[in-house]
């Protein structure tokens, strides 16, 4: 490598720290060296500084938010989760008061009945966590099938002894502190009370509050899980509708490389690509074909610095980059990217002639912003010295590293005067078959240099679904939970209207032969529903409008308070809340009044 070279400002090094070196503290003697440099050569350093990052955190950076999104929905399903059980419990100790009454009665103490009730609690749990895993192991295949290849370690996912572990141990942490709470409430030493609301089939006021608290939380929680997911199910909905700047479909691209040690000239690979791509093209069902390097959605990137001709240099250490492609054959045409202006590469663009390029129109706008580019010189800088080209054309933007990333000012050189640069070629075809397509560049390539590697054919659009990965993966996991949340939450809804209409089966046919109708018993039911989910709703829109702003690097093309998707949130949640309601409502209206009055 070129030790006198300070203009190349793109490396990344790897390295152990010592024993007892923090991160930190490593981070602050690179700033400090990075100020050093950029006094002691200013022209080349200035503005220019170093940065020391783990290496878990270069790992896990991209996907970090992503995974803490996943953990925090997995903590809210777990909570609706325990709720619903919760009122499970609580349900059936209640149905129980009169017993527990009588045992208390005859002597029983409260901490043996507190453990009996925790230990059906605990059967109830085990049981779950047993399902939960049978599910996990299940699904484990299906979640290394639809993940990112980007999420660090994602192949290593397993149902190992730690996970069950962590599952037991959650199982019983749950218990304690959500079968704790009804075991306590209904084991209070109020004997006479109990006996008495026991005969009358009521409901006692403080079971009724802390079910309606538990469904309260489920329905908060699920808003919050519902407003995420969409969320992300509208930014993956815009990335997908997003234009990439040039038409992929019926696109295929191949990886290449040609053999450095035995085409080392540039001039030899320059001759070997003259002879190459006229053949690659004249292929049956190819109607134009192309180079690139980098191609876009290829994870490649490369960028330089430059200035403009003519105009104040400010310094090379101040020069801004763009991004730049060298690009080979009818690139544009394969890809379908627009010209604006001008020309592109053609025949007279050859080793020997003037040194051209072409921009996007992104460039245009960041340096020729009210001037017209064409036959303006860009002076790229070099190790030594600065390479001066004119620009004969100006071609439509297109998105590179990702369908969220807006396109970047970017500069295109022909292969013809930048030899060795591609990497990637491209080709438009006209048929179906790509595996005709595959054997026929076998022959092509073999025909030439049986040293060169024969690359696979990969659709375009395979290249950018790829790209969507990690966003489709954010959509279905947290969409998956929020499915399971909504569930949950109908479920505990129900639960909560069908005991009280069961306990309070007496008072509605009071109500009835008092002369109550059918229409009124309803609108009571649905109201008490109602006012639970009201104030669950209102806590939940305050809290998903207070957390969904930490989505917002999950997001594109959406606001984190996007009011549409609040608003189709709560009407969900509110349907589901009717519809759980209406079942036991009809059965509150099908009371015979003296069946009732009879009822214990």
């Amino acid at each position: 490598m070129e030790t006198k070279v300070r203009g190349a400002h793109f490396f990344r090094v790897l390295g152990r720290l010592q024993p007892g070196v923090t991160t930190g503290q490593a981070r602050a003697e690179a700033a400090a060296i990075a100020a050093r440099l950029e006094k002691q050569y200013p022209n080349s350093n200035t503005g220019r500084s170093a940065n020391v990052i783990s290496f878990h955190q270069d790992l896990t950076g991209d996907v970090r938010p992503a995974l803490l999104v996943v953990l925090a929905a997995v903590f809210f399903v777990l909570l609706i989760a325990c709720a619903n059980v919760a009122n499970l419990l609580l349900a059936r100790a209640t149905a129980r008061q009169r017993e527990i009454a009588i045992r208390t009665a005859l002597g029983a103490s409260r901490s043996r009945l507190v453990r009996q009730l925790l230990a059906e609690g605990l059967l109830l749990a085990l049981l779950g966590a047993a399902g939960g895993l049978l599910l996990a192991w299940w699904s484990v295949d299906l979640l290394r099938s639809f993940g990112p290849q980007d999420v660090p370690r994602l192949n290593e996912v397993q149902i190992n002894s730690a996970v069950v572990v962590f599952a037991l141990a959650v199982a019983i942490v749950s218990t304690l502190l959500f079968a704790l709470v009804p075991a306590l409430q209904v084991t209070r030493p109020n004997v006479n009370a109990s006996l008495q609301e026991g005969n009358r089939g009521g409901v006692g006021a403080e079971s009724t509050r802390l079910r309606g608290v538990l469904v309260v939380s489920q329905v908060a929680l699920s808003l919050l899980l519902l407003a995420g997911a969409g969320l992300l199910i509208k930014s993956f909905a815009n990335l997908r509708a997003t234009d990439p700047g040039f038409d992929p479909s019926r696109v295929v691209a191949a990886d290449f490389v040609i053999p450095r040690g035995k085409y080392p000239e540039p001039e030899q690979q320059r001759q070997f690509f003259e002879r190459f791509l006229p053949q690659l093209a004249a292929l049956p069902g190819i109607e134009a074909m192309g180079g690139a390097s980098p191609l876009p959605f290829s994870g490649n990137d490369s960028s330089q610095s430059l200035w403009i001709a003519g105009r104040p240099d400010p310094g090379l250490g101040n020069h801004p980059d763009a991004s730049n492609v060298t690009v080979a054959g009818d690139y544009f045409r394969a890809l379908r990217i627009p010209l604006l202006a001008g020309r592109v590469f053609d025949r007279r663009d050859g080793k020997d002639s003037p040194r051209v390029a072409i921009v996007n129109e992104a460039f245009v706008q960041k340096f020729f912003p009210n001037a017209n580019p064409l036959g303006e010189h860009l002076l790229i800088d070099q190790p030594k010295d600065a390479l001066s080209v004119e620009i004969v054309g100006v071609v439509g933007s297109s998105r590179h590293d990702s369908l969220a990333v807006p396109p970047k000012p970017e500069y295109y050189l022909p292969q013809s005067q930048d030899p060795g640069r591609v990497s990637h070629l491209v080709f438009r075809t006209s048929v179906a078959n790509l595996s005709g397509l595959q054997a026929a560049l076998r022959r092509v390539i073999q025909g030439m240099d049986r040293d060169v590697f024969v690359p696979e054919l990969v659709p375009l659009e395979k290249m950018i679904g790829g790209s969507l990965a990690q966003p489709r993966f954010n959509m279905m996991l947290l969409g998956s939970f929020a499915a399971v949340a909504l569930l949950l939450a109908a479920i505990g809804i129900y639960g909560v209207i069908a005991y009280s209409v069961a306990q309070r089966t007496r008072e509605i046919g009071i109500r009835m032969a008092l002369g109550a109708q059918r229409g009124d018993v309803l609108r009571m039911i649905l109201r008490q529903s109602m006012i639970i989910v009201g104030i669950g709703l209102t806590i939940g829109l305050i809290g998903a409008f207070a957390l969904t702003r930490r989505m917002g690097s999950l997001l594109y093309g959406v606001s984190a308070h996007d009011l549409s998707i609040h608003g189709l949130v709560l009407i969900l949640l509110a349907g589901a809340g009717l519809i759980a309601t209406y079942i036991p409502a009809r059965r509150a209206m099908a009371v015979d009044p003296m069946v009732a009055l009879r009822y214990e």
